[in-house]
C-alpha cells in the first residue's frame, strides 16, 4: 500500500490569526504615534507663547518704566513680537494687558490663546494649567505665566 505525502505548512485560519494580531498592534500603534505628536505641537505652542508672554512683559513693562499707562488688552500681539510665525493650528496669541500695579504686585502676564484646531487646544489644555478653559467651539484658552526677575 502506498503512502500518501502529508503536506506541511500553515492553515489559512493561523495565517488570518496572524494577521489580525499584527493590525490590532498596528492600530495601538498608530493611535499611540499621533497622540505623541499632538502632544509635541502642543509643547511648541506653549513654548511659543511662553516667549510671546516674556517678550510681552518686557514690551509693557517699558512702556510703565517710561511713565505711560501700560499695555491695553490685545495691543501687543504676536505679529509685532519678531518671534516668528504662529504655530499650526494657532489662530493668535496676544496679551490680556498690564498696568503699573500689576507689574509691581506680581510679576506675570496673562496670554490668550485662540486655537483652530480644537484637539490641538485639548492638548495644549493638558500639559498646562489653563486659567481660561474654552476648548469648545471657540477654541480660546488663557494661561499666565510667571515671569522670573533676577
Amino acid at each position: 500500500m502506498k503512502k500518501l505525502n502529508s503536506q506541511s505548512g500553515r492553515s489559512m485560519v493561523e495565517m488570518l490569526g496572524v494577521l489580525a494580531i499584527i493590525g490590532v498592534l498596528s492600530v495601538g500603534g498608530i493611535a499611540g504615534y499621533s497622540l505623541s505628536m499632538r502632544r509635541h505641537r502642543a509643547n511648541g505652542v506653549v513654548d511659543i507663547a511662553s516667549k510671546f508672554a516674556l517678550v510681552a512683559y518686557s514690551q509693557c513693562s517699558q512702556k510703565i518704566m517710561n511713565n505711560e499707562l501700560g499695555c491695553e488688552v490685545g495691543e501687543f500681539k504676536f505679529e509685532n513680537s519678531g518671534i516668528g510665525s504662529l504655530p499650526a493650528g494657532v489662530k493668535s496669541i496676544m496679551h490680556q494687558g498690564m498696568s503699573a500695579e500689576t507689574i509691581d504686585e506680581n510679576p506675570e502676564i496673562y496670554i490668550q490663546l485662540e486655537f483652530t484646531d480644537q484637539k490641538l487646544c485639548q492638548a495644549v489644555a493638558s500639559i498646562t494649567n489653563p486659567v481660561m478653559n474654552m476648548c469648545d467651539n471657540a477654541t480660546r484658552m488663557g494661561l499666565i505665566f510667571g515671569i522670573k526677575q533676577n
